[in-house]
């Protein structure tokens, strides 16, 4: 099986480099070790995301899954990635993780508590539509569950 970690853009920041995404590197980590062909893809200050994917599954080939990290201000470029990659790799599982799908899950979680759905749980169905699997909390924990294709669509790795 062949992983590429995606992180997408921070166009939002004076110089994307500065806050290095580590959660994503420790997830692509933890797949290594156990012997799957990782490769990661920070598109971190790159301007044209379609050119750099497109050059990027030139040199590598098409993944069986992208796992995609994002922030909140993150997930317009997130979103248009999964969108690109869904043209691009038909076949391939798309994962999103990071702060974004784990705050979104924790606020929907309060939401349906309360029996008041609201943003939030309108936000995780939109996620849902996106992608083939939303991955909350430790992604470390979580990503062997994700990879598989009987998977839940919402992992919880903190579970």
């Amino acid at each position: 099986m062949r992983v590429t970690f995606v992180i997408p853009p921070s166009g939002f920041l004076l110089d994307e480099l500065v806050f290095p995404t580590l959660g994503v590197l420790k997830v692509a980590a933890v797949l290594e070790q156990q012997g799957t062909d990782v490769n990661v893809l920070d598109l971190s200050g790159v301007s044209d995301v379609l050119i750099a994917l497109a050059e990027h599954m030139a040199q590598h080939g098409t993944s069986d899954a992208y796992g995609i990290t994002a922030t909140m201000p993150q997930m317009p470029s997130a979103s248009f990635i999964a969108e690109a990659l869904r043209q691009a790799a038909p076949g391939s599982r798309l994962i999103l993780g990071g702060p974004h799908a784990t705050l979104m899950q924790a606020s929907a979680r309060q939401e349906h508590k309360k029996g008041q759905p609201s943003r939030a749980s309108f936000a995780m169905s939109q996620l849902h539509e996106l992608f083939d699997v939303v991955v909350c909390g430790d992604g470390e924990r979580a990503i062997q569950a994700a990879l598989q294709p009987e998977s839940p669509t919402l992992i919880d790795g903190d579970d």
